[in-house]
């Protein structure tokens, strides 16, 4: 564990043309902690983390702000320069540099960030309960039978966590987003295993932490 600026660097990976960092936000908590990192940041970035009502959607907002800061630095850029723009579904890019592609997620006290040559896609989630409707919503009939015949309430969980993980960073990685439909492709150990192929093709990378999951999504790696 590292510490940077008002967040803890819990994991970091590097992967084919990506790298990953997960952190905590904990620090962010501390007496004028939020403060200091706001000032850290790009006028986008806090106009973002201070239309959050509560303390905690502060912390997660500047949080990844941060975090995203940290990863800039071994292209000598400062995320306080950078001017964010939007994609066709809303996702965000570094205006003037094409070459960069990045995804930022959030959950409990957890911020990721990944960075790649590619368009990536990252996501981190608490364990949540598998319930009906987020099962019905996030999963295809095969995937759904799978999850029924875990017993184990606490595995099925993790599972199917680690399942949306996986759905959501394909989602950022294209851009698509929540349009994107869960349901019609299937992700197993890892790989996709679309009932119809995914287009466009990607390589997933997981990562578990204690009380979450998290899952990558690297489009056109080879």
């Amino acid at each position: 564990m590292t510490q940077s600026i008002g967040i803890e660097i819990l994991r970091h990976f590097v992967l084919d043309g990506c790298e990953v960092k997960v952190a905590d936000v904990t620090p962010l908590g501390a007496p004028g902690a939020l403060d200091d990192a706001l000032r850290q940041l790009s006028r986008q970035r806090r106009d973002k983390t201070l239309r959050y009502r509560f303390e905690r959607g502060k912390m997660l907002s500047a949080g990844a702000g941060l975090l995203l800061d940290n990863m800039l630095a071994k292209y000598g850029l400062r995320e306080r320069d950078m001017r964010y723009i939007e994609g066709e579904h809303g996702k965000p890019a570094i205006d003037g540099h094409p070459e960069l592609h990045f995804s930022l997620s959030h959950s409990g006290n957890l911020v990721a960030c990944a960075i790649g040559e590619m368009p990536v896609g990252v996501d981190v989630q608490t364990i949540v309960t598998a319930r009906d409707s987020l099962v019905n919503y996030t999963t295809s009939d095969c995937e759904k039978a799978h999850l029924q015949i875990i017993e184990d309430p606490v595995a099925r969980n993790a599972y199917f966590t680690q399942l949306w993980t996986l759905k959501e960073s394909y989602a950022k990685a294209t851009g698509t987003g929540l349009t994107h439909e869960f349901p019609s492709f299937e992700i197993a150990d890892g790989e996709a295993l679309p009932l119809s192929r995914l287009d466009p093709p990607a390589r997933f990378f997981t990562f578990a932490l204690e009380g979450a999951r998290g899952a990558v999504a690297m489009l056109n790696a080879k």
